[in-house]
């Protein structure tokens, strides 16, 4: 039933984002396109949301004199005014030409025209030279190629063990032609993608690299804010989706987690360490979408019960400052583990799919090898003693110094898209 209840409002709220206005009249022409959706943009910034991988990169671009527009994927809110960059959003018209493609395809109309396309629209409204985009999707990579667009993913997520989204069986045309990857892991586990011709740059993280104790003074000073003061240790605990009947994968664990965000003896852990501060901070599809609009207000609920927590500031803080304010971070399965490590912060790893003989197990290993991960099967006594004896260690900086890398990735592309910098032209 809770399943049926979501996929109900899942189309409900799609219904509604198709009949949201337009921003249409503020597309303009560009050098760089950026596209990705609100569960990308977790922080604020100036009071408006911020995407921390987009934003960063498309900041980076513009500071070298290149004309940059976001565009939001469809069925975001977070546009125009609301967030960083003004990204336009453009449902409604996404899905005229969704309907119109479907409309052509049962009336077998494309034997003698061309079928209306979305992104043809929006090409040629644009005429970008590039597209970076996080989630960029086959027929996104078809259009693209075919109208000599340069097509960019950014990996969002850390240590990849495999190829994701298919696109290992996808034709290359399908494929966007650049992969900016994150850490090594990732771009070993994509490098078979090299043979359909795809480039892939390992980069250092654009978002995170900006908390380097050098760069730190730099941040905005509403970023720089610390939780808990008063107590004698902090935890965090990152919060991951797909444990409340939303995720196939993660179903058969939907009933040990009976509110569908942590375990109950992790609950009661919380209730008698009464000198921990403990961090909740949601993961971003759990903050952007309405379908988890229960699992905030039991979030709610539960802090209120309980004192010595906190949840909206921990998710809306950049995760490299609550991190570094907590002794240890304990999540089910996440890839914030690894910017968690970054921060010096050791994590508690409690999902059964990466346990030993779980369908993941080989996943963060690196971090497990270098003790920055314990992984576990959930138990009352092991959690209280991880919690008290937890510390930080040395911070994993991994290639987040590595400015080289990162230059080298935006000279291809300048090269390979035809854009010269201001200072060229």
């Amino acid at each position: 039933m809770r399943t049926l209840i979501l996929k109900c409002r899942f189309y409900l709220d799609i219904i509604k984002m198709g009949l949201s206005v337009d921003q249409y009249n503020n597309l303009e022409k560009c050098d760089l396109l950026f596209m990705c959706h609100d569960a990308d943009r977790p922080l604020k910034l100036n009071g408006v949301a911020y995407a921390t991988l987009i934003d960063s990169v498309r900041e980076e671009f513009e500071q070298r004199g290149f004309k940059c527009i976001s565009v939001a994927h469809y069925g975001s809110k977070l546009t125009g005014s609301k967030a960083f960059g003004y990204p336009i959003s453009l449902n409604r018209k996404y899905l005229y030409y969704l309907i119109v493609g479907k409309l052509f395809t049962f009336l077998r109309l494309e034997t003698f025209f061309q079928v209306p396309n979305f992104y043809n629209y929006l090409f040629k409204k644009t005429a970008p030279k590039v597209i970076i985009a996080i989630g960029t999707t086959a027929i996104l990579c078809k259009v693209a190629r075919a109208n000599n667009i340069l097509a960019v993913e950014l990996l969002h997520g850390t240590g990849y063990k495999f190829i994701p989204w298919g696109w290992d069986k996808r034709e290359t045309k399908y494929l966007p032609k650049l992969i900016l990857s994150l850490d090594e892991i990732s771009s070993l586990s994509l490098s078979p993608l090299l043979r359909n011709g795809i480039k892939i740059f390992t980069i250092p993280n654009p978002f995170l690299k900006r908390f380097l104790p050098n760069k730190f003074d730099l941040l905005p000073n509403e970023w720089k804010e610390v939780l808990g003061n008063g107590y004698k240790k902090r935890i965090l605990i990152s919060l991951s989706w797909g444990y409340s009947g939303d995720h196939d994968e993660f179903i058969e664990f939907s009933d040990v987690l009976s509110n569908g965000l942590f375990y109950e003896e992790l609950a009661d852990l919380i209730k008698s360490e009464q000198n921990v501060f403990w961090c909740f901070r949601l993961h971003p599809v759990q903050m952007a979408l309405d379908k988890y609009r229960d699992l905030r207000k039991f979030l709610d609920g539960f802090v209120k019960a309980n004192v010595n927590c906190e949840w909206i500031q921990s998710s809306n803080l950049p995760f490299p400052i609550v991190a570094a304010s907590c002794s240890g971070n304990i999540t089910m399965a996440s890839m914030s583990c690894y910017d968690a490590a970054a921060m010096g912060v050791q994590s508690l790893m409690l999902c059964p799919t990466i346990q030993t003989g779980g369908i993941h197990e080989d996943w963060f290993e690196d971090l497990v090898n270098e003790g920055y991960i314990t992984k576990q099967r959930v138990d009352r006594l092991f959690l209280k003693n991880w919690v008290q004896s937890t510390e930080k260690i040395e911070p994993r900086l991994s290639n987040l110094n590595d400015e080289g890398s990162w230059k080298c990735a935006i000279d291809w592309i300048l090269c390979e898209s035809g854009l010269k910098s201001a200072s060229e032209t």
